[in-house]
């Protein structure tokens, strides 16, 4: 509905009685009106307001022309290029409104208004015009004198003499005191509005980490020490690009909301770091990059690669080594770690003596003896690979093996003893229940290569037969290394793990 300028002055003079003053009007919709929004609600998220009606001079705000009707993107209402509507003077005009969602995306909404008069101020009636006058036309006919008749006088009867009436008294009329009345408002001044104190206001170009929740409202708007500040909404963080924050600035007595926009941004590197120093890790064996680091990121996605494009670790050559692994986030931001590893053989392993046994002392939880001082002394189960027992041996070379379990009368176990560079002792074939033990001399050990089968027998003087199968040797850093029972093989996967594992 649009509406005259001076139709709507009038209509405000004869509708004071039966308004209130506000600074924004919206006229009820209609039954088919009603009809039409309850329509565009199904497929329109903000619309536009229907009949806008403003009040001359009064502020006004983006929502006061649009309608949200579903908060799930998170919708924000701007003025399009930040031109404000204007209601400085009265007539009917159109602006545009910006709807910013949480996703970026945005539309803009042209809505028409009416800016009407302020009706708490009373407008100039309508001036009466003087009618003009009509010009009097002389007649041309000269007008004929009148001649009065001649009155005679009246001569006095000399009998009775006439007496003049006395005169009453006039009583002057006590005047009324004259009562001002109302003053009526001088239209051409304008009250005064109170000015608003601006308690806070946004901050531009704000940006965000990537599932950072450590922000205060301070980060989002700029306010004096004495205000204080507090969230409307929460900030999103786990969502990259464009989205917006309310803030609520207080004095004490005033409260105000301040609309922000932000962006999340991902500028954090992984993190990547290495278990140990040195890795060590057998010769054909493959580990992905996976397996060597630990890596993580703020995004909760990362992606570990070896820079030189392999699918494994090179395994080819003994001794120490070094590649490079990436890992890389899904923004793109990248870190790298210079991987240290050595591949060990049972070639190099230097062999001490066997370790001895205390059998007065040793029962099934606890084995007493010597063995090479400050080494590491493993008692392992012959027919599982169990470790039962992993012991630090003292300077003297004496040790105290507390086993995990006790064992069983006749089962048999394997104590070999570990340095601190991986080398390693013979190994002492210990039975429950006996007081002998077989001692398996560094001639019997299997030199044979990993992932290869062989088999052989070895008889030592006065002892059973041992036979010796390897199918494949498994990655090891477990304490259960099935497939073990090559006795060169488990002295070498007993150093690995140790090494692993200091």
């Amino acid at each position: 509905m649009y509406l005259k300028q001076k139709t709507v002055s009038a209509a405000l003079v004869f509708g004071l009685t039966f308004s209130t003053i506000s600074p924004v009007f919206a006229d009820e919709a209609v039954s088919d009106q009603g009809s039409q929004q309850k329509a565009g609600w199904e497929f329109n998220d903000v619309a536009a307001k229907q009949n806008v009606q403003v009040t001359q001079g009064y502020h006004i705000i983006p929502a006061d022309f649009v309608q949200i009707y579903n908060q799930a993107r998170g919708p924000v209402l701007t003025y399009k290029d930040g031109v404000a509507a204007k209601n400085d003077e009265i007539g009917t005009f159109e602006t545009t409104i910006t709807v910013t969602y949480r996703d970026g995306t945005t539309k803009d909404i042209t809505v028409s208004y009416t800016v009407i008069a302020d009706p708490s101020v009373t407008p100039d009636p309508d001036p009466v015009q003087p009618e003009p006058e009509a010009p009097v036309t002389p007649n041309p006919e000269p007008e004929t004198p009148v001649t009065p008749d001649p009155v005679e006088p009246v001569k006095p009867d000399p009998e009775t003499p006439a007496k003049p009436d006395p005169e009453k008294p006039v009583k002057p009329n006590p005047e009324k005191p004259v009562t001002p009345g109302p003053e009526k408002p001088d239209p051409e001044k304008i009250d005064p509005k109170p000015e608003t104190t601006v308690l806070a206001t946004a901050k531009n170009n704000v940006t965000l980490e990537l599932n950072d929740s450590s922000a205060t409202p301070s980060a989002f708007v700029t306010s004096a020490d004495s205000v204080r500040l507090s969230f409307k909404t929460q900030p999103v963080t786990d969502k990259l690009g464009a989205q917006s924050v309310q803030i609520l600035a207080s004095n004490g007595s005033t409260t105000q909301t301040i609309t922000v926009a932000y962006t999340v941004v991902d500028t954090t590197k992984p993190f990547i770091s290495q278990d140990d120093d040195v890795f060590y890790v057998w010769p054909g064996e493959e580990w992905s990059a996976e397996e060597l680091v630990n890596a993580t990121d703020n995004s909760g996605y990362v992606k570990v690669y070896f820079q030189n494009g392999a699918k494994y670790l090179d395994t080819a050559n003994v001794g120490a080594n070094s590649t490079v692994i990436v890992a890389e986030d899904s923004s793109g931001n990248v870190s790298t770690l210079n991987f240290q590893y050595e591949v060990i053989s049972v070639m190099g392993i230097m062999l001490y003596s066997a370790p001895s046994v205390n059998f007065d002392m040793s029962t099934d939880t606890d084995i007493y003896g010597g063995t090479e001082p400050d080494t590491t002394l493993f008692v392992i189960t012959e027919e599982s690979e169990e470790v039962l027992a992993e012991t630090r041996v003292d300077y003297s070379g004496s040790y105290h093996a507390v086993l995990d379990r006790p064992l069983q009368p006749g089962e048999t176990a394997y104590l070999i003893a570990v340095d601190d560079n991986g080398g390693v002792s013979d190994v002492t074939h210990y039975t429950y229940g006996t007081k002998q033990v077989q001692e398996v001399k560094s001639a019997t050990i299997s030199k044979t290569p990993a992932n290869e089968q062989t088999e052989q027998t070895q008889v030592a003087a006065g002892t059973e037969i041992v036979p010796a199968r390897v199918d494949e040797l498994p990655k090891t850093g477990d304490s259960n290394t099935n497939g073990f029972v090559a006795f060169g093989l488990l002295i070498s996967a007993t150093a690995l793990l140790y090494l692993r594992k200091r």
